[in-house]
This record gives structure tokens, sequence and C-alpha cells, in this order.
């Protein structure tokens, strides 16, 4: 079983506070609508042969990590506005029959947008405020209204026109080329995905949109991203290894898909096409 539901009280996975616990939808709503998921571990999510049996989530992936203040004042009101911003505007313009050039200049604010990022990714998982030497750096980053982006965590985006949502933490990838393993944290949604990295090692090349170039702006600071809507990498990157790379999850590594209603049999796959 995926664990998504953690005790009625418990220490909030951000503030690690030792309080009544609420459920917080990874990723927010305003970013999608709702519906009956299937969860199945990143494992199966990559295996050639689909799972058999799935864990059923009504109205979205969510998890009972958060308290009410992290939960509703600093990500529902404080930051996901501003993610919920930034992702139906690549929604619309990937869903448009307008032909628009390559690099699109969307106006967002990257640190809100950062913030609700961390904040969901730390959602993720029952009882997991510890999270080794960065619980403090993100503790601060999260509960600061002037904290900027830690100067050890990184996070890139890029467009996702696929169904299947990823949610991955506690996932080291290590390219054999260069010997030296990046710890990352994942959240892939249509239309975008977020790749989060703690001390990555320099010779580490992401081609992607790295949002943390703006780890130095202020709080609900308004600035013009250059989003590079042709610039969209394989379904499974980075998630599934390849001829150069090893992979090793943790626990709360997942995918999640739309529950389709068929009257196929109990063993048949449900899962969405691609986009």
């Amino acid at each position: 079983m995926i664990k998504t539901r953690g005790p009625k009280k418990g220490e909030c996975n951000i503030c690690g506070n030792f309080t009544d616990l609420t459920e917080d939808h990874t990723p927010p709503k305003g970013c999608y609508k709702p519906r009956a998921v299937e969860l199945i571990p990143i494992t199966d999510h990559l295996r050639a042969e689909p799972p058999k049996k799935k864990q059923i989530s009504q109205n979205g992936v969510k998890y009972r990590t958060l308290c009410g203040h992290c939960n509703n004042n600093i990500l529902g009101q404080e930051c996901d506005p501003d993610l919920i911003s930034f992702t139906n505007s690549i929604s619309t313009i990937l869903k448009s029959s307008i032909n628009l050039p390559p690099i699109l200049n969307i106006e967002a604010k990257p640190q809100n947008i950062m913030k609700s990022v961390i904040g969901h990714l730390c959602a993720q998982g029952v009882g997991r405020y510890q999270k080794g030497n960065i619980t403090l750096p993100i503790k601060n980053y999260m509960l600061g209204s002037e904290e900027l982006l830690p100067e050890e965590i990184k996070i890139y985006c890029w467009p996702y026109p696929y169904s299947k949502n990823i949610l991955v933490r506690d996932c080291a990838l290590m390219d054999l080329t260069i010997h030296e393993p990046v710890i990352l944290w994942l959240m892939k949604f249509f239309p975008v995905s977020f790749l989060v990295t703690f001390n990555e090692p320099d010779p580490y090349k992401f081609s992607v949109l790295e949002l943390s170039r703006w780890r130095n702006t202020k709080f609900n600071e308004t600035v013009t991203l250059p989003f590079n809507i042709n610039n969209v990498p394989h379904q499974y990157w980075p998630e599934a290894p390849h001829d150069n790379t090893i992979i090793l999850y943790g626990q709360e590594a997942i995918s999640s898909s739309e529950k389709r209603l068929t009257n196929r049999s109990s063993n048949a796959p449900a899962v969405l096409d691609s986009f």
C-alpha cells in the first residue's frame, strides 16, 4: 500500500509542529480537476507490463501530512495561486492551435512558484518532517516571507504534455560518466514538470529552464520567464534510467493516472493515453 493518510494528529511535514493534520492535494487542485486516480509505485510505472493491482485515491492524490497553517495559509493562500496561474498559462498555450514562437515570455512570480512546489513535495509521505541536513533550510524557507531559495537547491521546469502524474521523493540519480550522485525530487503533471535537486554536482547539466536562476527575487516579485514550449524531454525523463544512469528510489515515488470506468476485466490496464 502507498501510504497517504497520516494520523489525525501528528508532526507537520513542513513546520514540524505536532498538531491536527489536514489533507494536501499534490499538485494543488487549481492546477487540474481532481478525479479518482490509480496510484502505483514508480517501479511499476517503469515496467513493460502494467501492474495487476492499483490503489485508488478519490478526488486526486492527497496526503494528510500538513498542519492547517502550512497547508491553507502558506501554500493555499500565499503560494499556490501563482503556481496555478503559471500552469494554467502553459496549459492554454499547449492546447492552442495558434502557431506560436518556440520561446514564450510568461509573466510569473518565481519565488512563489518554487515555494509552492517545495511545499507540496514536502507533503508527500507520512511522517516525513525530517529530511536530513535540508530539514531546517526548507523549514526556514517555507515559513519565512523574506527567505530566499536555499543555495543547495536548484529547481527546473519544462512542458509536460502527458496525462500520467509523477511524484518522487528520496531519489538518487547517478550519471556513470560523472561518478557522483545527485539527490532529486520530482513533480510531473499536465502541463508542466518540476525537478528539484539538492547539492547538485557541477558536471550535471539539465537542458531545461532553471527556475532557480531567479532564487534572489523577492516573494511576490514578478519577472518574465523565457519558457521554451518546444523543449519537451522524453515522457519518462528523468525517472527512467538509460544506458549511462543508475537511479535508486525511496518509498515516496509514485505514478498516478485518472481511473477509467470501463467494462474490461479488473486485470486489464486502466490508464490514460498520452496527451
